[in-house]
């Protein structure tokens, strides 16, 4: 099929304007609470505080996404609003990444064929759920994806039809400051460095040994001139290897549930993937494939709901694509004679079946639930606020588990029954870490103590700490329940318990 512009490119671009610009308008709205986390260590911050959760308390790293926050710091300086801010580097963030994985396909696609893996992420339901939602997923994406694209062409491979020269330092280089970058946005990133960097080490046929040397060295070392120095201070400021996030959602025992949520979408892709990497021996398909095993690896025992709608596994959901439809156009391949007419018009209408049948999609409704539902939610929190600042003393203590929103625009003190903003709790291996504090923080006589549920069917459903406390203040001589604050949909409804000993 001629690879030039003809009549039938017009239902891409439509197809492209409709998943791009008029999904993103529809869902606007949604934007995810734990988002405001990140803007409250962005005021403390800015406010000459230092990166703490509560002002004049022990830092603790509740946010695992330190690019955002420092861009969250600049728009408050700015004054510019960072919510919108964040949103907007969402959206930049899942074009790019659309831009990169269409790059990373051209290695083995004409222009036509690599449009659809970026058509097929546009149609994935979780990739348009988490493109605005004021978390970096996109934005992580879009430097795993570059960076996966300068490796290539630093190692000499260039675009469709395959040629290869020789190793490009200056490629590998933005490889490397990408990837630092990554490291700064996501706590899994220097994994995926160790990855590449072994692949590159390996991926060394037809250069020059010398040549090829000097390129590793050129990589590793534009990670670690940022990365490095980064990980010595956050090490030495917060005083742990990790964020408390990883602490908190990590090995909690969940029976591979997060694995099994994304296998239970991944696996048509993952298995022509396998397929293309076996069939070609085409040493590039390993950068596209083995992050999706890094990542399986990972997330095992994980806890599903930080993972929501493969939120963590979009990155390597991205790589995928491209490989996948090489591998069904490698399938349709042993059963065609040549690469004609027929050929094409086989491989366009499979590789639009299996993205009609294998890829969810958002529906009118699911627009409907993430863009309505989102502005309800923030109301009621604000109310929350409201509450909070008009009855409660300046130096009074919260203890609640939907520390996002709330939090962020009331300037009292926090503690996260939910571990993320919880040194004590992120370090608590117990499996009982959640009972234990919910005994221990009656003890501590917080003045108020909100309640967080989900009622849905006429079951009511509690995060994990919330679930004790409720029968334990049902009985408490100190404590109360003072006001309830709720929002319902045709769906469900969402509630706030406040109890008070005052």
């Amino acid at each position: 099929m001629n690879p030039r512009l003809r009549w039938f490119d017009l239902f891409f671009i439509l197809l492209f304007f409709y998943l791009f610009i008029m999904q993103l308008w529809a869902i606007w709205p949604f934007t995810i609470d734990d988002m405001f986390i990140t803007l409250r260590y962005a005021k403390h911050w800015s406010a000459g505080d230092g990166l703490v959760w509560n002002v004049n308390t022990q830092p603790v790293e509740g946010y695992s996404n330190f690019s955002f926050v420092v861009l969250a710091l600049f728009s408050l300086i700015l004054r510019a609003d960072p919510v919108i801010v964040l949103k907007i580097a969402g959206a930049v963030g899942l074009f790019l990444t659309c831009c990169f994985v269409f790059k990373i396909s051209r290695n083995w696609f004409h222009w036509r064929e690599a449009l659809l893996p970026c058509l097929g992420l546009l149609l994935y339901k979780g990739q348009i759920i988490w493109s605005v939602s004021g978390l970096e997923t996109t934005v992580y994406q879009a430097l795993i994806c570059g960076s996966v694209y300068f490796i290539f062409r630093g190692l000499g491979y260039n675009p469709y039809p395959l040629s290869r020269a020789q190793v490009q330092s200056s490629f590998l280089s933005i490889a490397g400051l990408l990837l630092a970058i990554a490291c700064l946005t996501r706590p899994e990133a220097p994994a995926l460095v160790v990855l590449f960097s072994l692949l590159i080490c390996w991926d060394k046929e037809g250069n020059n040994s010398k040549a090829h040397g000097q390129g590793v060295a050129i990589f590793v070392l534009s990670v670690s001139m940022i990365f490095v120095p980064y990980f010595l201070w956050r090490w030495h400021y917060f005083g742990f290897v990790f964020p408390n996030p990883v602490y908190c959602k990590s090995f909690v025992h969940s029976g591979f549930l997060t694995d099994i949520g994304f296998l239970s979408f991944g696996w048509p892709w993952l298995l022509l993937s396998i397929f293309a990497c076996l069939k070609t021996r085409d040493k590039r398909t390993y950068f596209l494939v083995l992050p999706c095993f890094l990542y399986l690896m990972m997330l095992a025992n994980s806890d599903p709901v930080v993972a929501f709608a493969n939120r963590l596994f979009l990155p390597a959901i991205a790589l995928l694509f491209p490989l996948s439809l090489l591998g069904l156009k490698l399938i349709i391949m042993k059963y065609t004679e040549k690469q004609d007419s027929f050929f094409y018009l086989t491989f366009y209408i499979v590789s639009f079946l299996m993205a009609f049948f294998f890829i969810p999609g958002m529906s009118w409704q699911g627009y409907r639930f993430f863009s309505d539902n989102p502005v309800a939610g923030e109301q009621l929190r604000k109310e929350v606020v409201n509450w909070l600042d008009n009855n409660v003393p300046s130096h009074g203590t919260v203890v609640l588990s939907d520390s996002g929103l709330i939090p962020y625009y009331s300037a009292l003190n926090y503690i996260d029954s939910y571990c993320l903003n919880n040194v004590t709790m992120g370090h608590d291996t117990s499996p009982n870490r959640y009972k234990q504090f919910c005994h221990s923080i009656l003890k501590k006589q917080p003045q108020v103590i909100i309640l967080t549920s989900l009622i849905e069917k006429n079951e009511v459903t509690y995060t994990p700490t919330d679930a004790c406390l409720r029968p334990l203040l049902e009985n408490h001589r100190q404590y109360k329940l003072i006001k309830d604050f709720t929002f319902q949909s045709q769906q469900l409804t969402y509630r706030y318990e406040l109890f008070t000993n005052f």
